[in-house]
């Protein structure tokens, strides 16, 4: 075994528990399983999080859509629907129809989306499992999903026939004199699905035979294609594919590219929440140093020894650098043990709830974060160990 290293394993194992460095070593090592452990909890909790959000988006959103590449509307017919469905990417394809209306029920008002489809979009977004009240649509007939939130502001329950929910739309025409400029449609409410409130507060679904009477849209008319595809086909192979299907100029979408904006937020969080830990381990690291120029101190007679043994002052502070090593290593790796541990007693036996409800707090444990505490712990506790010990070539007077 190398001299350096049978030295610095010595001083960080020592036996004597009545020495004062004895005890700043241990305690330099506790401040960093307190610090790895945290930042591994932060990390997974957040993963766990941004999983979940995500996993919302994919039960209410297509995994690609296709747009018009100008206007609201695209033509496409069931013969060009029926091909999409059949390519080998593809597991279903389906219409949808969506625009901006406003709700009105006895004396309150509210805008909302809605969205007109039929019974094939359940393959894609099976949405019909987010039903909390009433009874999924009824496609034959004028009947309306609402989400839970929109159901509070208009004060609209399940089979209210105390009266209708009025849906309106502006006309698209030329107005007479004294002619109302809305289009509108009474319907019941037979279900209220709830999911989140960015999707409760705004949506609600009918049929597209509802939707394309209200908005005037001809047979065939869309606002886009949904459709929900194998795991292993990319965008532009999608793409390929279609263009030799669709006669309309499109645009192709996937969930990403229409979630761009939360994803680039929610890295930005992933990273600000990293580095406000990575602090956290910054300052635990002052112990490192105190407990290395400590350990200089104490031991300088048994250094001056090693000096007259033929040992260089370069030897000297490679003992002290691999100490700093080994103290950063031991700290994150117990760290990254004592993390895990907690990590998955959350994961299979829940101790923190999502505040205000029964749901356990999502984590995820990754090799990937185990990686990066890891690594994250060593970097800086190398940086800490070579700024600590740059004094110590010097000779031992």
């Amino acid at each position: 075994m190398n001299f350096s290293l049978r030295v610095a394993l010595k001083y960080v194992f020592s036996k004597n528990k009545k020495s004062i460095i004895t005890r700043i070593n241990r305690f330099s090592i506790i401040t960093l399983i307190i610090s790895s452990t945290s930042l591994l909890i932060v990390l997974s909790g957040f993963e766990g999080l941004k999983n979940f959000g995500m996993s919302l988006y994919e039960v209410f959103e297509p995994d690609f859509s296709v747009i018009p590449k100008q206007g609201k509307k695209i033509i496409i017919l069931n013969s060009e629907i029926k091909k999409v469905n059949s390519l080998k990417g593809v597991m279903f394809a389906s219409g949808v129809i969506e625009e901006k209306v406003f709700l009105s029920f006895k004396d309150k008002n509210h805008v909302g989306y809605l969205k007109g489809i039929s019974p094939s979009y359940l393959n894609i977004n099976p949405i019909d499992s987010l039903i909390t009240r009433g009874n999924w649509l009824d496609y034959s007939s004028e009947s309306i999903i609402l989400g839970e939130g929109l159901s509070q502001v208009l004060g609209a329950g399940v089979n209210d026939y105390s009266s209708f929910l009025e849906v309106s739309v502006p006309k698209n025409k030329k107005l007479r004199f004294g002619e109302t400029p809305f289009k509108s449609k009474f319907s019941t409410v037979t279900g209220i699905f709830q999911i989140s409130k960015e999707f409760d507060d705004k949506y609600i679904f009918c049929s597209t035979d509802f939707a394309r009477e209200l908005l005037g849209f001809s047979e065939n008319t869309y606002s886009h294609l949904a459709l929900k595809t194998k795991k292993k086909i990319s965008k532009k192979e999608l793409n390929q594919m279609l263009r030799e299907i669709l006669h309309e100029e499109y645009i192709l979408e996937s969930r990403a590219d229409k979630n761009s904006a939360i994803n680039r937020m929610v890295e930005i969080e992933n990273l600000a929440v990293y580095l406000i830990f990575s602090l956290v381990i910054i300052i635990s690291l002052f112990n490192l140093i105190g407990s290395l120029l400590m350990m200089f101190l104490d031991k300088s007679d048994e250094l001056k020894t090693i000096l007259s043994m033929g040992e260089t002052p370069k030897n000297i502070q490679k003992i002290f650098l691999i100490i700093g090593l080994l103290i950063s290593s031991i700290g994150s790796l117990f760290g990254i043990v004592l993390g895990s541990i907690l990590l998955l007693m959350q994961e299979y036996f829940p101790f923190l709830y999502v505040p205000g409800t029964s749901i356990p707090y999502p984590v995820i444990l990754k090799i990937e974060n185990l990686l990066v505490v890891f690594l994250t712990v060593l970097l800086l506790g190398s940086f800490t160990s070579l700024w600590a010990t740059r004094g110590m070539k010097k000779p031992i007077l």
